[in-house]
């Protein structure tokens, strides 16, 4: 049996997930900020990346990348420096593969997974279905037997 809503395995309306999308990168940016230069200019993408996997959990893979690329424009901008200047070194550079990489497979696996998940739903109530036709219609059928008899 082909499956072809998987897709759609998000209980979460449009508004629920980028106000929760929204949030999460007002606390994270809050907590950035009061931890101070020397802490986020160590770790400017891994929070960021961290909720996005959380969002992709939640909400589907496309809010989830869409938050890496944004969080990661604004994590450069603002928490590596030279502050306020958009530039990449190689170190930076590098770093910022490495943490795109490692955020990309973890959202990729959990959609996957998740689509999986909802596919298996859909046959289990699909298959509950038929069973439960198939058993009002032996009931039907046992009915009418007793009444022939």
């Amino acid at each position: 049996m082909v499956i072809r809503n998987a897709k759609n395995w998000s209980i979460y309306s449009a508004w629920e997930s980028i106000s929760c999308a929204l949030a999460s990168f007002v606390c994270i940016t809050f907590v950035m900020l009061l931890q101070g230069p020397g802490f986020y200019s160590v770790h400017p993408y891994k929070f960021y990346f961290f909720a996005a996997t959380l969002l992709a959990y939640f909400f589907g893979y496309l809010l989830a990348s869409t938050y890496v690329v944004l969080t990661t424009i604004f994590a450069n901008l603002y928490f590596v420096p030279p502050f306020g200047i958009f530039t990449l070194t190689l170190d930076e550079f590098e770093r910022f593969l490495i943490n795109l990489l490692f955020g990309s497979v973890a959202i990729i696996l959990i959609e996957i997974l998740q689509r999986e998940r909802y596919k298996s739903k859909l046959l289990l109530l699909v298959s509950n279905s038929r069973y439960l036709i198939l058993l009002h219609r032996e009931n039907r059928l046992l009915n009418e037997m007793k009444k022939n008899t």
